[in-house]
């Protein structure tokens, strides 16, 4: 097992330099599942990695973590049913099912094998499909995510939130929440948004969505990388060390000065933590 931490003075050269880049625009795209046309973003060449959003259920969520690894992978993300402007399919009612879900995803696309990252929710979907179908992956990127509840640690779900209240539980560095609070959304994102959090307070409902895992992490043999932020209040850092405690040979890697948004609070480090983590350590598998 391995651990590091990463603190973060400022950009190095190859990321400011990389800032200045004008990168491709993603292509959007629609696959029919189950009868709901499901939306997903695709960029890049190379070996498939597909990315798991969090309890937000976009794709878009990666918009800044894309641009970077399309640069290494072919980089796909996707919005579950009945979140963004996918469809809703009836049939899913919790976790297990939109791990089902993800499996039907990568057959409909034509994934035999993909590297996986999941991030929050999507972490809890990508450790089921590491356990059930272990074949069809050839990584697991785990960022700030959990396999299941611990004694006295909450997990904090959006859910029921207002926006100002978001911004101060999920996010940490003040810029980040500043830039979202003046953000402007088109009336089309602001009806993603509200089907994404109808969405997901249907799932919160039916009380299936944190799967209780920790007594099969022994199972999983997959190259697996675990992302934690040290400022994280939904899922703190404690969990992330169960993770890495209980998956034989995992990478811990604790980001400072991080709060659970780790994709929007640290786009460049997260994609160059998967990048290098990806390219060292899966060559054989």
């Amino acid at each position: 097992m391995s651990i590091q931490s990463w603190s973060f003075a400022g950009p190095t050269v190859e990321k400011r330099l990389r800032s200045m880049v004008e990168w491709p625009m993603m292509v959007e795209r629609n696959v029919t599942i189950q009868n709901g046309s499901i939306r997903y973003f695709e960029e890049g060449e190379g070996e498939p990695l597909l990315l798991l959003p969090s309890a937000s259920g976009r794709a878009s969520e990666y918009r800044e973590v894309i641009p970077i690894l399309s640069k290494f992978f072919h980089v796909y993300a996707v919005d579950y049913p009945g979140f963004g402007r996918s469809d809703s399919i009836p049939s899913i009612e919790g976790i297990e099912d939109l791990s089902g879900f993800i499996l039907d995803w990568l057959d409909t696309v034509g994934l035999e094998r993909c590297h996986l990252v999941g991030s929050s929710l999507g972490g809890w979907i990508a450790l089921l499909l590491a356990l059930s179908h272990p074949e069809r992956l050839r990584s697991l990127i785990l960022v700030a995510t959990s396999a299941g509840r611990l004694p006295g640690v909450p997990i904090v779900s959006p859910s029921g939130m207002n926006f100002k209240e978001i911004l101060q539980r999920f996010y940490h560095r003040p810029e980040v929440r500043e830039k979202l609070a003046r953000q402007k959304t088109t009336p089309a994102e602001r009806e993603e948004i509200l089907r994404s959090s109808r969405a997901l307070a249907r799932l919160i409902e039916r009380k299936k969505v944190v799967p209780e895992l920790h007594d099969r992490l022994h199972e999983i043999r997959i190259p697996t990388l675990i992302i934690g932020a040290d400022q994280d209040r939904a899922i703190p850092p404690v969990y992330q060390e169960r993770l890495h405690s209980g998956i034989l040979g995992s990478i811990l890697s604790i980001f400072s000065e991080t709060g659970h948004a780790v994709a929007a609070e640290r786009p460049e480090e997260l994609a160059d933590e998967i990048i290098e983590f990806i390219s060292e350590n899966t060559k054989k598998h």
